[in-house]
C-alpha cells in the first residue's frame, strides 16, 4: 500500500496527489562471474518477480549518491521512479517527484508511523491499567454501605432483581471504588448504561 501525500500546486490553486510507495522484502545480491562483478536488486514475489542489474561502478555511484545525499535514484519506469533511501528502503514514487520530495514524504511517513505507534502504545498501556483495575473488587465495607444507602433495590428503577454493584463513573474512564462512585442498579438497568458516566 502505497503513502499519499498532498501537495499543492500554487500556479493553478490546486491540490495533486503525490504517491510514494514502500518495496517489500527488496533483494540485493552480488553477482561475480570470472571476467566482472556486478549486483542484482530483486523486487517482488516469485509470481511477479523484477530484477535490475548494476555494474559494480554503478552499484558504487548509487552507494555514493546515497552517502552523499541520504537518496538515489535506482530506476525509472514509466511515470515511476525507483528510489534508495537506506540500508533496504527502497520505494516507488511518482516520476514528478524530486528527489528531496521523495526524501520529504518518506520522512513524512516515517514520522507519521511513529507517531501511529506511540498513540498505539498509550491505548495499550491505558487497557492494560483499566483490565488490572477491573479485577479489583469493590471493598467489602463500601458494599454495604452502599446496600443499606440505596435500600437494597435498583436506584434507577426499584427493581429488586438481579442487582449489581455499578461504578456511576466507570474504572475505564477512571472512576474509583469510592462510597460516592458506587451504586444499585438491576441487570437491566446496567445494561442499558453500559460505560457511559452516570
Amino acid at each position: 500500500m502505497g503513502y499519499v501525500g498532498q501537495a499543492r500546486d500554487f500556479n493553478h490553486g490546486q491540490h495533486q496527489e503525490l504517491r510514494v510507495r514502500k518495496i517489500q522484502d527488496p533483494r540485493f545480491v552480488e553477482r561475480r562471474t570470472w571476467c566482472s562483478r556486478g549486483y542484482r536488486l530483486y523486487l517482488g514475489s516469485d509470481a511477479q518477480l523484477r530484477c535490475y542489474q548494476f555494474t559494480k561502478r554503478r552499484f558504487e555511484e548509487l552507494n555514493a549518491d546515497l552517502r552523499d545525499h541520504g537518496i538515489a535514484e535506482v530506476a525509472h519506469e514509466g511515470r515511476e521512479k525507483l528510489w534508495w533511501t537506506g540500508r533496504e528502503d527502497l520505494f516507488w514514487a511518482d516520476d514528478e517527484l524530486s528527489a528531496e520530495d521523495v526524501e520529504l514524504l518518506v520522512w513524512d511517513r516515517k514520522r507519521r508511523q511513529e507517531g501511529r505507534l506511540d498513540r498505539l502504545r498509550r491505548i495499550r498501556a491505558r487497557e492494560i491499567h483499566a483490565t488490572k483495575a477491573r479485577r479489583e473488587r469493590i471493598p467489602a465495607e463500601v458494599r454495604n454501605f452502599v446496600w443499606l444507602r440505596d435500600g437494597g433495590r435498583c436506584v434507577n428503577c426499584g427493581s429488586e432483581e438481579e442487582l449489581q454493584f455499578d461504578h456511576v463513573i466507570p474504572h475505564a474512564k477512571g472512576g474509583g471504588a469510592a462510597v460516592a462512585n458506587i451504586q444499585i442498579l438491576c441487570g437491566d438497568c446496567n445494561r442499558a448504561k453500559g460505560d457511559l458516566i452516570g
